[in-house]
């Protein structure tokens, strides 16, 4: 008979009403464990209130540092009451956060089992966008938590093989995926002019060097040929841009996203830098779109090789692209169907609990 076990899923930061592609992967992720045996626990910045989940009120880096204590004792609690107990460290935040609960832990803890859910190379990410002090600390506490963890994921095949070259430990593949509604009963946003469709915060330093890729330099030399083309961007509440071809549609939920998403001729995704896999490129491929994108923009996804995506090597090329293929249809079944089923959320978890 299998064992059975008790998830406890640790977020160090928000994941409910998820706001953010790292948001909706650890929520969907936690909601998706075939368990009823299951609870997240979760730094928040309200109280907002849902079954099987606890908010801890922390929101700046240093009031997450000194509750990370509190957060110790409420597991330990918890695990009191619960036999083969399963603790799940979701990846989105500082990886410190993460070696600091850990060590409260680990010697309390002698039946517990210890996963660390990666969204990325944490490392490689505070190397790009922070100082060398982070970046430093930051690569000590991958380290030490791949080699002490049972479980250390990794999203895709590419970020495994960087783990295992720069800390020389194996990974479990778990890749990120999203829950789908139906696309055929999306109603798409109906616009008196075409547009292309880019998604993101620009709070995240990727999506803000390629929504100004996008409105510098490849808007202005779609406009040239054809003015009455748009660029519609979700995901921020205001951009500081004085353009006539963006149309900033704000923070929208997730019925109005799929309908602009589902409405748009294609969806552009210049990105110069990428790490782990982008939930933005998932939803578009299972949307069936037409993708217009830069390479690193589809690294570390499984790209079936009849994908609408076309890969723009430099600004006049992703220009020429969007004039060229504006008229494209705006849903693919067949690759729609392929890109639902390989991304799933529920089959994915699914697949990783059952190997635990």
């Amino acid at each position: 008979m299998k064992k059975k076990y008790n998830y406890i899923v640790i977020n160090f930061f928000r994941v409910t009403n998820p706001y953010s592609g790292a948001s909706e992967v650890s929520y969907n992720f936690f909601k998706s464990i075939p368990s009823k045996d299951k609870k997240l626990i979760q730094f928040s910045d309200n109280n907002y209130y849902e079954k099987n989940i606890k908010n801890i009120k922390a929101n700046t880096a240093i009031e997450k540092i000194f509750k990370i204590k509190y957060m110790s004792e409420y597991i330990l609690n918890i695990c009191k009451k619960r036999k083969n107990p399963i603790l799940i460290f979701e990846g989105a935040s500082w990886i410190g956060y993460s070696f600091l609960l850990y060590n409260y832990l680990k010697n309390k803890l002698n039946n517990a089992k210890f996963i660390y859910h990666s969204h990325n190379i944490e490392y490689l990410l505070r190397k790009k966008n922070n100082n060398f002090i982070i970046a430093f600390l930051s690569k000590y506490f991958e380290n030490f938590i791949g080699k002490k963890f049972d479980i250390f994921t990794s999203v895709s095949k590419l970020d495994q093989k960087k783990l295992t070259k720069i800390y020389n430990f194996k990974s479990s593949i778990l890749s990120n995926g999203i829950l789908m509604p139906k696309v055929s009963r999306i109603k798409e946003k109906k616009l008196k002019y075409k547009y292309v469709f880019f998604c993101g915060s620009v709070e995240y330093q990727p999506n803000s060097e390629a929504l100004e890729i996008l409105i510098n330099d490849i808007m202005p030399k779609v406009n040239y040929i054809d003015p009455k083309i748009k660029l519609i961007v979700s995901g921020n509440k205001f951009l500081n841009y004085n353009s006539k071809a963006l149309v900033n549609v704000g923070f929208v939920n997730k019925k109005k996203f799929y309908s602009y998403l589902k409405g748009a001729s294609i969806f552009v995704n210049p990105m110069q830098t990428s790490f782990g896999s982008q939930i933005k490129m998932i939803t578009a491929l299972a949307f069936g779109k037409r993708i217009i994108a830069s390479k690193n923009a589809i690294l570390g996804l499984d790209i079936y090789k009849k994908s609408n995506i076309l890969i723009a090597n430099n600004t006049k090329n992703f220009a020429m692209l969007i004039l060229k293929y504006i008229g494209s249809k705006k849903y693919d079944y067949h690759i729609s169907k392929f890109y639902q089923e390989k991304y799933s959320i529920k089959k994915i978890t699914e697949d990783f609990i059952n190997k635990i």
